[in-house]
C-alpha cells in the first residue's frame, strides 16, 4: 500500500494532528470491558472485540443503537455517563502502543509540530498526557467538552482557528474513520494506523493511506523527508 502511494502528497505536512484513543493509547479491551459490563447487568448480549472492530462509530449513539440499546427507553446521556464511570475505572490500566514514545521524539527531531485531537474528555485527555509523560512532544491538546461522543469535527476547526494552521500543512493520524472525516473536514492529509479501533480492512475502504503499524508510520515519514531532501 505505501510502494503504490503518492507520499510526495506528504512533503509540505509541517504540523501533525495526533488522535488520542486508539491510536496513541491501546484502549481498545478495556473499551468492550466497559461496555459489557453494562450489558450483563441488563441481561443485553455482551459484545466482542472482533464486533467492536466492525461496528464501533461516531456519533457514539449510533454504536450503542447497533448494540441493541433501546434510548425510549433510557436516557442516552445517562447510558454515556455509566460507560464513561466504568471505563474510568479501567482507564490507568490502558498501555500506550508499543514504541508510540519513540515515534513522538524521531518527528519532533524531524521538526514538525505535534498536537492531539482527541474525542476523549478534556480533563481526561489532560490527566492522561500528564501521566504517560508526553507534554513534552505536544504544543497543545484538545479534547472534547462532554461524554457524549459526538465527533471532534467542531474540535478541529477550533484547534486550526485557535493555533492558526494551514491546511495544506497538517496531517491527521488516527485510527478510525471518524479520523478521515475529520481531515476531510479541514481539508487536511490523513493516514489512518490499523491498531487500534477499525481493522485495516474497514479503513482500507478510505480514499487515504493506511499503515499497519507505527513502524510503516515512520516508514512513511523517512521516505517525505528525503523527498523534503531533494
Amino acid at each position: 500500500m505505501i510502494k503504490s502511494f503518492n507520499l510526495k502528497r506528504f512533503s509540505e505536512i509541517g504540523t501533525i494532528l495526533w488522535d488520542w484513543n486508539g491510536t496513541i493509547l491501546d484502549d481498545v479491551d478495556i473499551c468492550v470491558t466497559a461496555m459489557n459490563k453494562m450489558l450483563i447487568e441488563r441481561n443485553i448480549p455482551t459484545v466482542t472485540t472482533e464486533f467492536y472492530y466492525q461496528n464501533f462509530t461516531f456519533p457514539i449513539k449510533n454504536y450503542y443503537e447497533k448494540i441493541g440499546w433501546d434510548f425510549t427507553k433510557e436516557d442516552f446521556g445517562k447510558v454515556s455517563e455509566e460507560f464513561m464511570a466504568n471505563y474510568d475505572a479501567l482507564f490507568n490500566s490502558a498501555p500506550l502502543h508499543h514504541n508510540i514514545e519513540k515515534t513522538f521524539a524521531l518527528l519532533k527531531e524531524q521538526g514538525y509540530r505535534q498536537m492531539v485531537l482527541s474525542a476523549l474528555e478534556n480533563s481526561l485527555l489532560t490527566e492522561s498526557l500528564k501521566i504517560h509523560h508526553l507534554n513534552q512532544y505536544f504544543e497543545a491538546s484538545y479534547g472534547i467538552e462532554n461524554i457524549l461522543g459526538g465527533g471532534k469535527i467542531h474540535l478541529a476547526k477550533r484547534l486550526m482557528a485557535e493555533q492558526k494552521l494551514n491546511s495544506a500543512n497538517i496531517c491527521m493520524i488516527g485510527d478510525t474513520e471518524h479520523d478521515f472525516e475529520v481531515a476531510e473536514a479541514i481539508k487536511a492529509q490523513c493516514i489512518l494506523v490499523a491498531h487500534g479501533h477499525h481493522t485495516f480492512e474497514r479503513l482500507s475502504n478510505l480514499n487515504t493511506l493506511v499503515v499497519h503499524n507505527l513502524a510503516e508510520l515512520m516508514e512513511v515519514f523517512d521516505k517525505v523527508c528525503t523527498f523534503k531532501a531533494e
